[in-house]
């Protein structure tokens, strides 16, 4: 299973918004987390709509044009309704695909475009989570505007206080696909601020269940010059093999 997050940048640029072209190409996710994206047949084909409409799931952010959605190759998706928060992020059950047979479970997947003040809304969605119960395998994916790794005492940016991930370990039992992936190294730059490009802020991730450890085979930021005029954010990718 492939899981692929990605964060337009306020719907991509008019004209070149290709975005869920290529990730749906060029990455070929089974779970493909989008944010602050336009509705998805701004970008899609018309007749690649059509066909799979019922497997995308998108909503507008308050008083915006663009929001949140997740899309899936196969299975049912069962959209979630939040109390709050909703088109910043989306939440769908998953049933029916290919992991869902292997592992006799379904999946509760999030597409998280976190909004400010950040650390109190991220409490609120996690407190949501964990209200629903263990259930189902939780996929938590997007741009948490938080970071999402623990970083070294030599890395350029100061690490950020350990909450964040400390709550996702301790009450979720999921692990960051790329810090587990590479252990021990500086964290990738997931983010390109326009006011600071060269920094390495690494706000994007992806989320699984511990207990898929044995299955995480990869996981790599994408970052070269034809996707950086698409968007200040890099896509994330993680793969799994049961």
């Amino acid at each position: 299973m492939k899981i692929a997050t990605y964060n337009l940048r306020a719907g991509g640029r008019r004209g070149n918004r290709i975005h869920w072209q290529r990730m749906l190409e060029d990455v070929a996710p089974d779970i493909l987390l989008m944010q602050e994206t336009r509705h998805p047949s701004h970008y899609l084909e018309p007749a690649f709509y059509r066909a799979n409409a019922k497997r995308i799931y998108w909503l507008a952010a308050p008083d915006r044009y663009w929001g949140s959605a997740l899309y899936v190759r196969s299975g049912r998706l069962k959209p979630v309704t939040l109390p709050k928060y909703n088109g910043y992020v989306v939440a769908a059950e998953v049933s029916g695909s290919e992991w869902s047979r292997q592992t006799g479970r379904s999946l509760l997947v999030a597409s998280l475009h976190v909004p400010s003040p950040y650390k109190r809304p991220m409490h609120e969605l996690l407190d949501w989570f964990a209200a629903l119960g263990s259930r189902r395998d939780l996929v938590l994916g997007g741009d948490f505007n938080l970071a999402v790794g623990q970083r070294h005492s030599g890395e350029p940016v100061p690490s950020d206080p350990p909450w964040l991930l400390q709550r996702l370990r301790r009450e979720f039992n999921l692990m960051s696909c790329w810090q587990t992936v590479h252990p021990n190294q500086d964290l990738a730059q997931t983010l390109r601020w326009a006011g600071s490009p060269a920094t390495p802020y690494h706000c994007d991730g992806i989320f699984v269940p511990a207990a898929w450890y044995r299955y995480l085979e990869e996981c790599q930021v994408i970052s070269d010059p034809s996707w950086h005029s698409l968007s200040d954010h890099n896509p994330v990718v993680a793969t799994l093999s049961a």
